[in-house]
């Protein structure tokens, strides 16, 4: 028997502490690694609060890069008499174009555009209610001592993850190493807090071996070719149809009668989410072992022989005159359930289909007006 593996979780956000000890290096390390998120079902949300602080950190430090560069080279040309044209060139390789400020708040949108992040408007989240009761109350991040106001930014972004995760109905893993964010959570339904980016990782490493197999089932190109899960989605429809009890409903001058019902394949659409790619919904993860709810409309022929009786005028019994198969269109909607397995680190050719359940089929049909057909020797 397979382990299981929980998903608690469906989003991630960084403190700015974690940004600031990876050293802003945004395409490096572990934060580079934040990109797995960008095709995974898992959102990357941040703060407005959060980006704020870390822009004003980036943009400290860009100032004071500027500064030792600026520094730098009037040392050199005071104690090492270097020429003042080869020190203008060199400020002038060195220099960027930009106020701090600007070159601050262009590196973290670029970032979040790399993982796929959006960040979050505190005064759309948060209720200046519960802010204040937080800091009145010292609950957690606010701690008894002078420094209490310090800890608004903290409250406010807290604030706004749980509301965000309430609005969204998803847990949120945030990685602080802030003991007042540790705290908060505690009593925090919607937020779990972990001091490393590395540990936060590993917790979503079960969403991951799902995110590239449900990008390539919505990837367009994935339809236009032939695949071997398609195609047995498409097989398990057709077969689901033959365990279909069809009421028909069907109305006549005559006395009507019907058997022989049964419906036909003749094409099925998978649902989309708004973005027009293929919804796909993780409903379990076991070790090796993925299970992945889709929905689709099927298209189908639906057949019935319909037989056509009169009564007699002498013993008032009725006489089966002749029968003949009608045939309408129906379409209607059903869950699949997709079970796959295999190495998902390789081809989408190596995942195997373990089980393809069909849950729903056909179950009425609507032939309105249905009437004797006479020869024409009759007409």
């Amino acid at each position: 028997m397979m382990k299981d593996i929980n998903i608690d979780f469906g989003a991630i956000t960084i403190d700015n502490s974690i940004l600031k000890s990876e050293g802003y290096k945004f395409y490096e390390g572990l934060l580079a690694q934040m990109s797995q998120f960008k095709k995974s079902p898992v959102q990357v949300i941040q703060p407005d609060i959060i980006h704020n602080e870390a822009i004003k950190h980036i943009e400290k430090e860009i100032y004071n890069a500027r500064s030792s560069i600026h520094q730098a080279i009037r040392s050199a040309n005071k104690q090492l008499n270097i020429n003042k044209s080869d020190l203008s060139r060199a400020e002038e390789l060195l220099s960027v174009v930009g106020t701090d400020k600007e070159i601050a708040t262009k590196k973290p949108n670029e970032y979040y555009e790399f993982i796929g992040a959006e960040k979050i408007d505190s005064s759309e989240y948060v209720e200046l209610s519960d802010l204040m009761d937080l800091y009145f109350n010292t609950h957690a991040p606010f701690e008894n001592g002078k420094n209490k106001k310090n800890e608004f930014p903290d409250a406010i972004a807290l604030l706004s993850i749980d509301s965000w995760g309430d609005a969204h109905d998803l847990n949120v893993i945030a990685v602080s190493q802030d003991m007042g964010w540790k705290e908060f959570s505690g009593g925090c339904y919607r937020i779990k807090v972990v001091s490393s980016l590395a540990e936060a990782l590993e917790i979503f490493q079960p969403h991951n071996k799902v995110s590239s197999i449900i990008y390539k089932i919505r990837e367009d190109s994935l339809f236009a070719d032939k695949n071997h899960i398609l195609e047995q989605i498409k097989v398990k429809i057709i077969d689901s149809l033959d365990s279909a009890d069809i009421y028909i409903e069907a109305n006549s001058s005559m006395f009507l009668e019907w058997d022989d019902v049964f419906a036909s394949y003749i094409s099925h659409k998978l649902d989309n989410d708004i973005n027009g790619s293929v919804s796909v919904n993780v409903v379990r993860i076991d070790d090796g072992l993925i299970v992945l709810k889709l929905g689709a409309t099927v298209k189908v022929e639906v057949a019935a022989r319909f037989y056509f009786s009169s009564k007699d005028p002498v013993d008032r019994g009725y006489v089966r005159l002749r029968g003949y198969v009608c045939k309408t269109t129906e379409s209607f909607h059903t869950d699949i359930l997709l079970t796959l397995s295999g190495d998902f680190s390789k081809d989408f050719e190596e995942i195997e289909v373990d089980e393809i359940e069909v849950v729903e089929t056909i179950n009425e049909a609507h032939f309105l007006e249905v009437e004797l057909e006479w020869p024409d020797e009759y007409d």
